[in-house]
């Protein structure tokens, strides 16, 4: 059975609330394992300002995204870029990042794995489980956190990495997370 192929996706957004923020940046990987297959990366021009706390964080300034495509010319081009072979879209924080597309009006029409709750399981005991630390931690190389490529690129072989995890447990203890995940209703298992 050929390896699965994933999508890690990352933004970039004026703010943390998809009903009053926008995107100004995407970054995704198409990938198999640890294996790289394509990166797609685009500005979006928000229309409005970009807050001066996000231009601190993301290095994103008004200029940089004056001549940007807006989101609605950008969608095209990702979902395209996502495909229909991509068995899942993988994001650190999904519920942020997916959140931000379905407010966009896009729904990628599979599951969405989240590295930050799958990393809270399978590694017990960080300190942190920000998506820096993590990649600190695990000898992943992040060159520019809050910059939505270098991000996805970091989700996709944190994801990687955690796989490789999850298949070196011992059958036990990979079925007693599924049964916790299961009452809890985890969507990670349908």
């Amino acid at each position: 059975m050929p390896e699965r192929v994933y999508v890690a996706l990352d933004l970039e957004t004026t703010g943390l609330d998809a009903g009053r923020d926008t995107i100004i940046e995407i970054g995704a990987v198409r990938f198999q394992h640890d294996q790289i297959l394509d990166t797609f990366t685009t500005l979006v021009n928000p229309r409005r300002q970009i807050p001066p706390r996000i231009t601190h964080i993301t290095g994103i300034r008004n200029t940089d995204v004056a001549d940007a495509p807006v989101l609605q010319e950008v969608l095209p081009e990702l979902l395209a870029f996502v495909g229909n072979d991509a068995a899942a879209m993988i994001a650190h924080n999904a519920a942020f990042d997916i959140g931000f597309m379905r407010h966009a009006g896009v729904n990628f029409h599979r599951p969405a794995h989240d590295t930050w709750e799958l990393s809270s399981i399978l590694l017990s005991g960080m300190g942190s489980y920000s998506l820096g630390e993590l990649s600190h931690q695990l000898g992943i190389k992040l060159v520019d956190a809050h910059r939505a490529l270098d991000d996805a690129l970091a989700t996709a072989k944190l994801y990687a990495q955690l796989q490789t995890r999850a298949a070196q447990m011992p059958a036990a203890v990979l079925q007693m997370i599924l049964d916790a995940g299961a009452n809890a209703e985890w969507p990670h298992l349908q």
